[in-house]
């Protein structure tokens, strides 16, 4: 190799480490997602994938395209609502070429560097793996099971792939010890920061208020709707104020952050909405204690407060009225119960593998209109605990009980200010799933896969 060629490659690995990496690949996703640019913005974070496989010093500049291709699909090539979406057809193959040229390089990078990705010690991997074994037993020898037996497989295979290709690549594929310390920071703070684009786009084109009302069924994109909006932009809370605790102008991200729980608001989300308020209080606590501009940060916060208050002094009346519609919904179930009783009853029907992903009885709402989605992705029941127990039986739910455990026992294992942060993100994807099915979503099992990473590899002080 050239010198010319070297220092190219060089320069190539430290932009691909940086910042400024992170925010490119989060402007060519709010253009993909604007402007249904799908197509070439998926092409671009291929070809960076593909180079970063075959001659990037690490697979670090992989993980930004984990959330980043999530969240770009546009509200016309929203795969459950229209039938002809990029992710069908001509164009379906066309991407599915891609990710099997992905598929193909990274396979060279492991066989390459075979001995760094077998020989490496994961402490969470054990866990991982037997929840793995979980979904592919599930509904064996259940009613039914051999007529949704190969989707069942399929949809297991995708859930576990989730899991633990990103856990597993990462570990063992980056140079933990030149890695920026925030760089999962970075992503999730610009991934919240491309979520309340979307939210505000969708109230300035889909008449969200109407009469003064908010209508929240309105705010949706191709990728969700506002329990899913509502639920990253909750994640990115302890991201912001994680790098408000690094920076001498760290009061950005306190500002941020605290903008962040006002998207959460205006999406909506009720589950979202509770725990990103806990964790924005508990993210401020942290903020605090870390900082290393306390002053600044405070007066920021002190400033937040008191617009806040201002605002809801002001405006309160208006305010009332703007959100009427969700304050009137209280404490109504939306059929959470109902999916409750009915997953109860099917849980006692096997009780030790589950019932399969593929309900034999009651079926809970289907988020798609598309069979072709439908078929891939079954409807699920909106709580971590209750699918685990219809779908995995009592088996799935030991295997995610040691699952926690090994990830807690990893966190008592030492402190520092990331396991702190990166704690407080995976605490918003764990508690919103008690009451929705992010866990079960495979953008999200992305992201929180490669944050198990992240937390495992990141600094300890004992």
């Amino acid at each position: 190799m050239s010198c010319s060629e070297q220092t190219l490659r060089a320069r190539a690995d430290r932009f691909f480490a940086s910042p400024y990496y992170i925010l490119a690949v989060m402007a060519l996703s709010v253009i993909a997602h604007t402007f249904s640019l799908e197509i070439p913005v998926f092409t671009a974070y291929a070809l960076v994938a593909v180079y970063t496989a075959l001659w990037g010093e690490d697979l670090l500049p992989v993980t930004p395209l984990l959330l980043f291709c999530y969240i770009s699909v546009s509200i016309d090539n929203n795969p459950g609502r229209n039938p002809s979406a990029i992710f069908y057809g001509k164009t379906g193959v066309y991407l599915a070429v891609l990710g099997g040229t992905l598929a193909l390089a990274l396979a060279f990078r492991v066989i390459r560097d075979r001995k760094q990705f077998f020989e490496k010690k994961l402490s969470l991997l054990p866990g991982l793996l037997l929840l793995a074994v979980s979904y592919f037993l599930s509904g064996v020898g259940s009613e039914k099971y051999e007529k949704v037996l190969w989707d069942n497989l399929l949809f297991a295979l995708m859930q576990s792939a989730c899991l633990l290709l990103p856990y597993w690549l990462l570990s063992c594929g980056v140079r933990w010890e030149k890695a920026r310390k925030d760089y999962c920071a970075w992503i999730g703070f610009t991934g919240g920061a491309a979520v309340l684009v979307q939210v505000l786009v969708c109230y300035m084109t889909r008449g969200v208020i109407e009469d003064g009302i908010i209508i929240r069924e309105r705010v949706y994109t191709g990728w969700g709707m506002y329990n899913n909006m509502g639920f990253l932009l909750a994640m990115a809370i302890p991201f912001a104020f994680y790098l408000a605790t690094r920076y001498h102008r760290g009061w950005i991200g306190t500002v941020v952050g605290s903008v962040f729980l006002v998207g959460v608001l205006l999406t909506c989300s009720r589950t979202s909405l509770l725990i990103g308020t806990a964790v924005y209080c508990l993210c401020v606590f942290w903020m605090l204690f870390y900082a290393r501009n306390r002053r600044h940060n405070t007066i920021a916060l002190v400033v937040v407060i008191v617009v806040s208050a201002l605002a809801l002094l002001l405006f309160r009346d208006q305010l009332l009225r703007l959100f009427s519609r969700f304050l009137g919904m209280g404490m109504d179930p939306s059929s959470r119960d109902v999916f409750f009783r009915e997953g109860w009853k099917l849980f006692l029907k096997a009780p030790v593998l589950g019932n399969s992903f593929y309900s034999p009885g009651y079926v809970p709402w289907d988020f798609s209109n598309v069979d072709a989605l439908s078929a891939l992705i079954p409807p699920r029941w909106h709580s971590t605990p209750l699918q685990l127990l219809v779908s995995c039986g009592l088996f799935g739910v030991c295997a995610y009980i040691f699952h926690r455990y090994q990830t807690v026992r990893l966190l008592l294992k030492g402190h520092s200010k990331e396991r702190t942060f990166f704690a407080c993100a995976i605490g918003v994807v764990l508690l919103c799933s008690l009451f929705d099915c992010h866990f079960f979503n495979l953008g999200p099992g992305l992201m929180y896969s490669a944050i198990l990473a992240f937390l495992e590899r990141s600094p300890v002080k004992s």
